[in-house]
């Protein structure tokens, strides 16, 4: 049978396949499934017919008997094949289909036509790609498949899911360096990701790749096969209300095979600097790994073991003192260092030496899977996986700032998975799939030394040492256990799925800073006397650090139903209902001044919020010569809030701890103890004793959750029509993807005070009178004096930031793509092209672990409004597209080169005022008022002014809104546009039946033909770009006072060369 003749069907065929596979997609699980029907030479269909399934690698036997209406089906399975597939009816004759391949999370259908003489059998395989992911009755949702042909085919530096996600054109590698994805330009914090059905998100919310470590903590030479899920309706989906990332691993089999393999870059492999010098991103990078499987006991136990080590060698800090013979010089002598260390032995400690080495990574991954075949009706399958990751950071090197070596500290990752499974069928019509994990995961930061921070000024420069402030206590701890059971009934035209879904999470996370002190000397002579300008700390309540600690569990259960219903030939259709309710262990201790102040409950969670979530899904097949549908649904979705964000009101409940934070404010005034003594001490524990009794009172911060928040929720929904296209088996589509937020989240500042005034454009002003006054601002827009401007002015004093969660109904997203793709399969050619547009708007963009932080990030015209604008996710415009070729140009030693590409709009961005424009206390995140014309705003000059239209004049956007405040990310950064290639060689290993390959990865290889070319320019986090200073208000005219001096630009974002050209070679013999 030719590959075009396995996906193109008759009229007849096509129309059984509504009814063949009324049984959903596996969502979230780690098997495949496959079904059918089958039909006697008269039409009808054949009841009592043996089907018996086999997977040829591990003999793995699955059997299954058709019903009174032909059908049968087989769950559990495993992902890939090939599968030989045999149906049997005693005087109706039998048939074969060999080579049958079948996808993750999918039910592939193999229908049989049996008579006494003639045979036939028409399968829809996973190597044909449109056919078998497009093309079946269960396809209802937005998604896709990435097989292991895939996976090795296609160039990815940083071997990531994200890199192969990407494949899907709804998905969009927002950052690459930090491997951040979004999906339909949602918060990439809500996207899910799971391997062999075992969380494996950042459940805590610290990491931005969305995994819980900084590099992948398990290896892709071990993964089998990735789904990508945009909009899936099936009930058992949950936790995530982005895109659902699901990979299962590979197994053992009947043969003993395995793998070496390593990669290899290093700096002279990248683009070097304008300057001709190397790229300092890194020195080096290698990654060495192994894969084993084979039986254990042939055709019943096998094993899969995997190995990977990944070290990266970085530079030293390109900052350095006089004589040190760093790149970039600081006005800082050995001289200084000499005599901040002779300070130091007066006070009992070293402050350490310029002597910092470079920055290295590791990560190492081990992997092991058992699966057990125990009977033809049970699979049984374990599997355990451990990453141990360490970072080293050397934090505070800047044009007029080094460190010493005792501010090193290094980032320590530990992630233990364990997961069984059990696929039972118990009958003809009944299956089950049970599924236990456990994960246990940590983050510590480990510092170099335990000292307090240490700012010692010589000028305009400094040198700092001591344990970095946030470093000083940093440690995350979580445990989690997963439970799952699910059942299918077959009950003739339904198949009705119900189960439950229980998650247990327990944390503890004791985020310590700066509990050892932080201080800061306007100069040497001052460190010695002991008088810093400034003094920090914040002490734990009684002395106790776990006090500070936010220690609570959070758990979710989750029941659901679902019943597809093939209504005839043509039509199938799905309905289903799941129940979700979150559970919090403990509560935040109770704090009556808090709510006496602000009105809100701080022991308030999101405890009992329950969501019940109806699901819709259907798939009419047409009758005509070629595969042709019409596919889509609706369904709630609920997702999972970073738990850090939930955690917080754990950690600043105002008993915690108290924020000490003393400043000089005269010259001949310490801000501890008397004056005349020495106020520092290098003993962390001591330093609450450099508190002046009467001064230990402090501020409280503190964190509330809405008591009417609960976790994020969207509506999804998709209308899609999929055709096969008369050449080539090419597959042309047209898909419509909606989603409307239900449930999302957004802060608000209880602590500001009433506003004071308003301004020109009408925003809500906080300053005290003198900050209105032009002349309390100096030409750069800061305040010259200090003592005379204050913003919050009617802030509650006892308090300093008070921030709330709120629930939030605004955001949506609209997202429309147009494909084709012709399927990768054993031809020489496979391809896909496609067109992606997007429009999606938010209230918050998220992009914090800290509330404060998750507040003042975000670009506003009016503090705490709850407005819906474009996302900072959003990418408006994408083409891509991906390109394989295959030959064999002596024996079977494959020559391939893959490619792909994409060229994307930029990210958006907001223009603001480049200090704090309304007096709330945040700066660069009020929204720009562009004036209407000269004479609208004032300036410090003539010249100003004259700058600044011609600035104005010269930029799009700002010159179409003149007379309007700026939208909230209403401008976009520069097209980009990008292609990485892969070309791999096959080659003869040292004995029969092995094999070797060499491959090169090519990244951004226009860059390489000009370096202008893939480029990535846009602005720094959080995405806002200042043009201003707010310098007051004119008393006489009512009108701003504008400073404009040197307006933010536009950057090349370069972290880890993601705007250069890079190369990266590998090797792998197969065995």
């Amino acid at each position: 049978m030719t590959q075009s003749n396995r996906v193109r069907m008759s009229k007849l065929t096509l129309g059984l396949l509504a009814v063949l596979a009324t049984a959903p997609a596996f969502a979230q699980s780690t098997s495949a499934g496959v079904g059918g029907r089958v039909i006697g030479a008269n039409g009808q269909p054949v009841a009592g017919a043996e089907v018996t399934i086999t997977h040829a690698e591990s003999g793995t036997v699955s059997r299954a008997i058709t019903d009174a209406d032909g059908r049968y089906n087989a769950r559990g399975l495993r992902v890939g094949g090939p599968y030989t597939i045999t149906i049997n009816k005693a005087g109706s004759g039998s048939t074969s289909q060999d080579g049958v391949y079948l996808n993750l999370d999918k039910v592939n259908q193999v229908d049989a036509s049996l008579n006494a003489d003639v045979t036939t059998l028409q399968a829809v395989q996973a190597v044909a790609a449109a056919g078998s992911e497009v093309f079946s009755a269960t396809k209802m949702g937005a998604g896709s498949n990435v097989t292991r042909a895939q996976i090795e085919a296609f160039p990815s530096i940083e071997r990531s899911l994200q890199d192969y996600a990407r494949l899907d054109p709804r998905v969009t590698q927002t950052d690459k360096s930090r491997n951040e994805i979004s999906v339909g330009g949602q918060n990439p914090r809500y996207n899910a990701i799971r391997v062999d059905g075992i969380s494996t998100n950042d459940a805590f919310g610290l990491e931005s790749n969305g995994l819980p470590t900084p590099k992948q903590p398990f290896s892709m030479d071990a993964i089998q096969e990735i789904a990508v899920d945009v909009a899936n309706y099936d009930v058992t989906i949950s936790g995530g209300t982005g895109g659902v990332i699901n990979a299962v691993t590979k197994s053992g089999t009947n043969e003993f095979h395995g793998s070496v393999y390593g990669l290899y870059r290093d700096n002279s492999m990248v683009r070097e600097n304008e300057d001709g010098s190397d790229f300092s991103g890194f020195e080096d990078e290698t990654t060495y790994g192994m894969t084993f499987g084979g039986p254990l006991v042939k055709d019943k136990l096998f094993f899969f073991l995997n190995y990977e080590k990944y070290e990266q060698a970085a530079a030293a800090p390109t900052f350095g003192p006089i004589g040190s013979g760093a790149s970039n010089i600081v006005d800082i002598t050995d001289t200084d260092i000499a005599d901040l260390n002779r300070i130091a032995q007066t006070y009992g400690f070293s402050a350490g030496q310029y002597a910092v080495s470079g920055a290295d990574t590791t990560s190492e991954e081990y992997g092991l899977k058992i699966d057990w075949n125990i009977t033809d009706s049970q699979r049984f399958s374990l599997r355990y996986g451990t990453s141990d990751q360490s970072v080293a950071q050397f934090p505070d090197f800047f044009p007029d700032m080094i460190a010493l070596d005792t501010h090193a500290y290094q980032r320590d990752y530990k992630f233990d998975t364990y997961t069984a499974q059990l696929f039972s069928d118990w009958s003809d019509v009944f299956s089950t799939e049970a599924k236990v994990s456990y994960r246990d995961y940590s983050a510590v930061r480990t510092p170099s030394t335990n000292l307090p921070e240490v700012e010692v000024e010589f000028g305009d420069n400094s040198v700092i040492f001591g344990t970095e402030e946030n470093t000083h206590v940093n440690v995350l701890e979580t445990e989690t256990w997963n439970a799952f059971f699910a059942g299918n009934l077959f009950l003739g035209d339904h198949t009705v799925k119900f189960g439950f879904d229980y998650e247990d999470n327990d944390i503890y996370n004791l985020f310590g800073r700066r509990t050892n002190g932080v201080y800061v000397f306007d100069s040497a002579a001052d460190f010695e006397a002991g008088r810093p300008s400034s003094y920090r700390l914040f002490y734990p309540a009684g002395g106790n650090l776990d006090n500070m600690a936010a220690i609570w569990g959070l758990k979710n259960l989750g029941v659901f139903v679902q019943d597809s219903w093939a209504v005839n030939y043509n039509l199938t259709l799905t309905f289903g209902l799941r129940w979700d309710k979150p559970m919090v262990d403990g509560t935040p201790t109770f704090n009556q001044a808090a709510f006496n102040a602000f009105g809100f409950d701080n022991s308030a969670t999101i405890d009992g919020n329950d969501l019940i979530e109806p699901r819709f899904g259907f798939n009419y097949t047409f009758d005509s010569d070629r595969p042709m549908q019409l596919r889509g649904g609706i369904g709630l979705f609920q997702g999972a809030s970073a738990n850090v964000w939930l955690s917080n009101p754990f950690t600043n409940t105002g008993f915690g701890y108290i924020d000490y934070n003393l400043s000089s404010g005269f010259p001949e005034t310490a801000p501890c103890m008397q004056t005349g003594q020495r106020c520092f001490s290098a003993d962390p524990s001591a330093q609450i004793d450099l508190i002046p009794a009467g001064s230990r009172t402090g501020t409280q911060s503190i964190d509330f959750v809405d008591p009417d928040l609960g976790q994020p929720s969207v509506w999804k929904a998709n209308l899609a029509f999929d055709h096969e296209l008369p050449w080539w088996g090419v597959v042309g589509a047209a898909e419509l993807v909606l989603t409307s937020v239900k449930e999302g989240i957004y802060y608000q500042h209880l602590n500001l005070g009433a506003p004071t005034g308003v301004g020109q454009d009408g925003r809500l002003m906080y300053w005290n009178a003198n900050g209105y006054d032009p002349a309390n601002w100096n030409a750069s827009g800061n305040n010259p004096n200090g003592a005379g401007v204050r913003n919050r002015r009617d802030a509650i004093s006892a308090f300093s930031d008070a921030i709330i969660a709120r629930p939030t109904s605004k955001g949506e997203s609209q997202q429309l793509t147009l494909s084709l793709n012709k399927p990768f399969n054993n031809g020489h050619w496979s391809w896909m092209a496609a067109y992606t547009y997007t429009n999606a708007n938010e209230v918050s963009p998220l992009t914090s672990s800290t509330s404060g932080s998750q507040w003042g990030n975000l670009n506003t015209f009016n503090p705490n409004e709850e407005v819906s604008a474009r996302s900072s996710y959003e990418i408006r415009d994408r083409f891509s597209a991906a390109v394989s070729w295959k030959q064999a140009f002596f024996g079977d030693y494959n020559t391939t080169v893959s490619t792909f590409f994409e060229s994307r709009s930029g990210r958006p961005y907001s223009y603001t005022y480049d200090n704090d424009a309304n007096g709330d206390s945040r700066f660069g995140n009020d929204l720009l008022y562009i004036p209407s014309a000269p004479g609208d705003v004032l300036f410090g000059s003539p010249a100003e002014e004259a700058a600044f239209w011609e600035f104005v004049n010269s930029n799009d956007y700002l010159s179409q809104h003149r007379g309007q405040v700026a939208e909230r990310n209403g401008a976009t950064s520069p097209w980009v546009n990008q292609f990485d290639v892969r070309i791999s060689q096959e080659l003869p290993g040292f004995m029969n039946g092995h094999k070797s390959e060499i491959w090169l990865d090519i990244l951004n290889i226009g860059n390489m033909l000009n370096k202008d070319w893939g480029q990535i320019e846009e602005v720094a986090f959080p995405g806002n770009r200042g043009i201003v200073e707010y310098g007051g208000i004119d008393p006489t005219t009512g009108k701003y006072v504008y400073r404009f001096n040197s307006p933010d630009q536009l950057r090349i974002y370069d972290d880890r060369g993601i705007s250069r050209w890079a190369l990266q070679v590998g090797f792998r013999y197969k065995f």
